[in-house]
């Protein structure tokens, strides 16, 4: 017979301690690949299909650095702290961004002679709108989704394993107090 006062599930929270551990330490392996490999991906792919255009350089000097910064920041930070590991969101929120890198290197247009996304250059000139079509949703989403997964990666790690520090009661209660008196209701 159990005590009432002894209970198998954790209190609302908290975290056991290894929660997604194998999954971040995957994730966190994976991502350095995924860091490097992604923004060459977007910088290079059209050269594979031999389309690249005038647009090229420009995404290899803006969208592949950026993505990179984001990415190694985002891994980087973590692995000098306690926490070794991104959390099992920021983890989860950097392989959405980098999911959405690749189908941005498939679908980026490009301007020129000859030159023409990975997408068209593979199904035709027929599928040129739709590349063009998606790439700016897919370039917005993975650049929100990596600086949020950087964001996130970064303050998860700041308390302890990487599970981040849920608020207190203390903080609630401090809500509208200090040198903002116009907040106080």
């Amino acid at each position: 017979m159990t005590s009432p006062l002894v209970s198998s599930s954790p209190t609302p929270g908290s975290h056991r301690p290894n929660s997604g551990q194998g999954f971040r330490r995957w994730t966190a392996r994976l991502g350095w690949v995924l860091a490097m490999v992604v923004p060459a991906w977007l910088a290079g792919g059209r050269v594979l299909t031999d389309s690249t255009g005038d647009l090229t350089p420009v995404y290899a000097a803006t969208l592949a650095p950026v993505l990179l910064v984001l990415s190694v920041v985002a891994l980087a930070v973590p692995a000098r702290r306690p926490a070794r590991y991104p959390s099992v969101r920021a983890c989860t929120i950097m392989l959405l961004s980098w999911g959405c890198g690749i189908a941005l290197g498939f679908t980026l247009p490009d301007t020129g002679e000859g030159a023409s996304s990975v997408l068209g250059a593979w199904a035709g000139p027929g599928a040129e709108g739709a590349a063009a079509a998606l790439s700016n949703p897919l370039g917005i989403i993975m650049l929100f989704m990596a600086i949020m997964g950087c964001v996130v990666s970064i303050r998860h790690s700041a308390h302890g394993e990487g599970h981040g520090r849920s608020r207190d009661s203390d903080e609630d209660d401090a809500q509208g107090t200090g040198f903002f008196p116009v907040l106080d209701v």
